[in-house]
């Protein structure tokens, strides 16, 4: 009786250890069919609307690739200058999350390429007066002075180092929140001028802003004084706050 016993589990056991590893391989699919893989985000912030596509490896890991773009136009003042502006908000990010805890909060690491900027010109036909320097100008209705700037907002390259919650590794639905700094580097102001001019408090003496006159030469100069003192008004933006809302699909 014992024999036969024997011999009926050792023709039971390939089946056995057969089912078993079934059993187990099915189970390493279910766990892989409910996460990982692509998914799509929409998400607003900052930087500006953009579109995100992100893959997770594993429940540590996962890359991003992040589309920004936005433009706004507005009247800003700087320096007691008042320009006709517009904000071109424009970056392209890849982006590694590591979820330390294997859940929804990740440390988040990066490079994006930086084409962000502000545009801004500002006239004066006669009755509007600029302080340039430490002198104050206004232009003429025959040429107008014109002040025409464009910074750049950083370099074209530019680190990111940031931390949040969200792209699970679970597959659904899915919404994030993102804070974080985007080193962008040390602003770069260009401003060009036009037109005829005079001093205000000495009417009747105008000069051409380009030209080689000693009045010309001097606001030349004081020119150059207002991109210093631009530089300075935004020498913050060499660390560009980073806050975004994100809700996308993991399929």
């Amino acid at each position: 009786m014992l024999k036969t016993k024997l011999d009926l589990g050792l023709i039971c056991l390939p089946f056995i250890l057969f089912t078993q590893q079934s059993i187990a391989q099915d189970d390493v699919q279910d766990i892989s069919a409910d996460g990982g893989g692509l998914a799509i985000i929409a998400k607003v912030g900052t930087l500006g609307p953009g579109l995100e596509l992100d893959y997770s490896f594993n429940e540590s890991w996962n890359i991003r690739l992040q589309a920004n773009g936005y433009t706004y136009s507005d009247t800003f003042e700087e320096d007691d200058i008042d320009y006709n502006g517009e904000i071109e908000l424009s970056t392209y990010g890849v982006l590694v999350d590591w979820r330390p805890f294997d859940g929804v909060f990740h440390i988040t690491g990066g490079a994006y390429i930086n084409g962000n900027e502000l545009r801004g010109d500002a006239i004066s036909s006669g009755s509007e007066t600029f302080e340039i320097g430490d002198l104050e100008y206004r232009g003429t209705s025959s040429d107008p002075l014109t002040l025409d700037t464009a910074i750049v907002l950083g370099d074209e390259t530019a680190g990111y180092l940031g931390f949040g919650w969200g792209q699970s590794y679970e597959d659904g639905f899915m919404f994030s929140l993102e804070i974080g700094v985007l080193f962008s580097g040390e602003p770069d102001v260009q401003l060009e001028v036009a037109g005829t001019a005079e001093v205000v408090g000495y009417p009747g003496y105008q000069f051409n802003v380009n030209g080689t006159s000693p009045e010309a030469i001097e606001f030349q100069a004081n020119v150059a004084d207002e991109i210093v003192n631009l530089e300075e008004d935004i020498s913050d933006f060499e660390i560009y706050p980073v806050i975004a809302l994100g809700i996308g699909y993991r399929f």
